[in-house]
């Protein structure tokens, strides 16, 4: 058998004797495999290089000192409210819109999101910062103007907002369809050759081919890993707009038959909202987030305070719970809906942040093997219309 048929059974996927509905069944997935890799191949590159990065966006971040450090985080803390005070004082016609409080990541650090007064979404908003051991201003930072807030929004909304997430899913999923059709099509390829085998001196073609099977085959496990939870993220703005509508709207129509809450200063000030959610919680939640009262995520009468766990699966998902900011009592917890929870979920498999570092190297490699299959297999197809028309002219030629 010369090398000019095996490539030529190769590119067919070893297919040729198949006949009937099996042959159709492999040359449909042939044909699948090939075009949804050729649409997605320059986007996917794209989402592999800005994913290689964001793998390690809290190092970049941290070195870059996109927040500050605190003087002494292990330093008893000032009132929450003391720092929120501090904060807009120092800048005059602004409210806050919402705090964070992450120990883990910056310890001592108090996050608030501010925005002018007039505001209740947190499309124009500021991340500022405060010393919670001192309740005083530290520094401010505009994440959209940082390195992986630049390429998170590149790798997330393509620049395009919502509608950027939803053709971030839709190139998921022709990724995903590329995966499973390139299964079918190199499952009759593995029987007649050994998995591993790199066919040496026969060309550069049959060895990239070979190189394309291998690899493909080794990462598949997590490309479709990150492939399905890229999808998920993809609809995670039209999931919140969902919970807006129902479960918070719900929220907003039974706190409207009540009296609003000044939201530039409600009675009940932050510390007595996180004490109100802190007293019922379960298992050991901290608090993460307080959403202040009339904005996107609250209603004109409530905080929305997010706890999460402190271990395990647990950190990732939040208890939602709704403080009356007029009384400081506790009105409900609301678990966030299955559809939410997976999206949550999906995020740290996605960016492998969930391990340290030893699984950030891991996805990284992972990372660029499938950036490596994804240009090798254009390649491929580019090489094999090379030879095509290359040989076209001479076939009319007489021998």
């Amino acid at each position: 058998m010369t090398t000019k048929t095996i490539s030529t059974e190769t590119d067919s996927g070893a297919g040729a004797a198949k006949t009937g509905a099996s042959s159709r069944w492999f040359r449909f997935n042939l044909w699948l495999h090939r075009w949804t890799s050729l649409i997605a191949t320059v986007p996917f590159l794209v989402l592999c290089l800005s994913g290689t990065v964001l793998i390690f966006h809290e190092e970049i971040d941290d070195a870059t000192g996109i927040v500050p450090t605190a003087q002494a985080a292990d330093a008893p803390q000032r009132p929450i409210a003391e720092g929120i005070a501090n904060v807009l004082a120092a800048h005059p016609g602004e409210r806050a819109l919402s705090i964070g409080i992450d120990p883990e990541h910056h310890p001592g650090v108090l996050l608030v999101v501010t925005a002018a007064a007039a505001e209740t979404t947190f499309d124009h908003a500021t991340l500022r910062f405060a010393d919670l051991a001192t309740a005083q201003p530290i520094g401010e930072s505009d994440p959209a103007k940082t390195l992986t807030g630049f390429l998170l929004e590149l790798h997330a909304q393509w620049f395009l907002g919502p509608l950027g997430e939803v053709i971030g899913a839709l190139i998921a999923l022709l990724v995903f369809l590329s995966l499973l059709s390139g299964l079918v099509v190199y499952a009759p390829y593995v029987k007649r050759i050994a998995f591993g085998v790199l066919r040496r001196g026969r060309g550069a073609r049959l060895l990239q081919l070979d190189l394309h099977n291998f690899i493909g085959a080794i990462v598949l496990g997590w490309a479709l890993v990150v492939t399905v939870t890229g999808f998920l993220l993809g609809f995670s703005t039209v999931a919140i707009m969902v919970w807006q509508a129902t479960e918070l709207g719900a929220m907003r129509a039974q706190a409207g038959r009540m009296a609003p809450v000044d939201a530039l200063r409600p009675p009940a000030d932050a510390d007595r909202a996180i004490a109100a959610a802190l007293a019922k919680a379960e298992d050991g939640r901290q608090v993460t987030s307080l959403i202040f009262p009339d904005t996107s995520f609250s209603t004109p009468r409530h905080y929305t305070v997010l706890l999460n766990g402190r271990s395990g699966i647990e950190r990732r998902l939040f208890t939602a719970a709704i403080v009356d900011a007029g009384s400081g009592e506790l009105t409900t917890y609301a678990e966030p809906p299955t559809y939410l929870k997976a999206i949550i979920l999906s995020e740290p498999l996605h960016f492998g942040d969930y391990g340290g570092l030893p699984l950030k190297l891991l996805w990284t490699a992972c990372t660029w093997l499938t950036l490596f299959i994804t240009a090798n297999g254009a390649w491929l197809w580019w090489d094999r219309r090379r030879r095509r028309a290359a040989k076209a002219p001479l076939e009319g030629v007489p021998a």
